[in-house]
């Protein structure tokens, strides 16, 4: 009788339209996470053709996007130095709120099957691209398309690894103790002979995230690398 009864609430939400995740164990991600004390590790990658002279014509003093205070890609966000990320699950959506940049990602919790899911975005960003996620087990699975050229990263020896409008990222999220760990995937066909993955791990933190504010005017980068 009980297994009848949740069968017909499942159905009755599905009908509903509620996304099958939120029937789903729901791990607790919410809380606020730094990136300072986290580690990265970086999988190794293949350029293409267009790949590789898009990589060594990169010039840090002209191309990074932050000179206009926009971001350059997600990954680019989740590697800044010293910044925080809040995380917030609601029924319907989840919010990432970064302090780089006050980005307000809500991301809307969607069933993985459907073929063409809600998605957000952020006005005034397009390398950010759109964006639906779901619950896989203990994991948040986040789900990317629709990405303006970029840059996956302007930092370091990694500066000027290009994004193209064929990229396709997936980020996964979970906890490991009290880290958070963020494996993301990026598929671009058009610069990489294969996928790649950057995993990144940010410890809880006490902090608020505060405003981040960014002004063109007042805009500045240093050169990859400098000290």
């Amino acid at each position: 009788m009980k297994t009848h009864l949740l069968g017909l609430l499942l159905v009755a939400g599905l009908l509903a339209g509620s996304p099958p995740s939120l029937f789903a164990q729901v791990p607790d991600l919410e809380g606020n996470y730094i990136a300072n004390g986290g580690s990265t590790t970086w999988d190794d990658w293949e350029f293409t053709e267009a790949g590789k002279e898009a990589f060594d014509t990169y010039n840090f003093a002209t191309d990074d996007p932050a000179l206009q205070c926009l971001a350059s890609s997600w990954e680019r966000v989740w590697l800044n130095p010293n910044v925080l990320v809040r995380i917030t699950q609601e029924e319907d959506q989840v919010l990432l709120w970064y302090e780089w940049g006050d980005l307000d990602r809500r991301i809307p919790l969607i069933d993985p099957t459907l073929v063409n899911p809600p998605r957000g975005s952020i006005e005034g960003q397009p390398a950010l691209g759109h964006y639906a996620a779901w619950y896989d087990g203990d994991t948040l699975v986040i789900d990317t398309i629709d990405i303006a050229p970029g840059y996956v990263s302007t930092m370091s020896e990694f500066a000027g690894t290009p994004q193209s409008n064929r990229m396709h990222t997936v980020e996964r999220l979970s906890l490991e103790g009290d880290e958070l760990v963020i494996e993301m995937t990026h598929f671009d066909p058009t610069n990489y002979r294969k996928p790649f993955m950057v995993t990144k791990t940010y410890p809880r933190s006490e902090f608020e995230v505060l405003p981040y504010g960014c002004n063109p005017d007042d805009a500045a980068v240093v050169e990859p690398g400098a000290n």
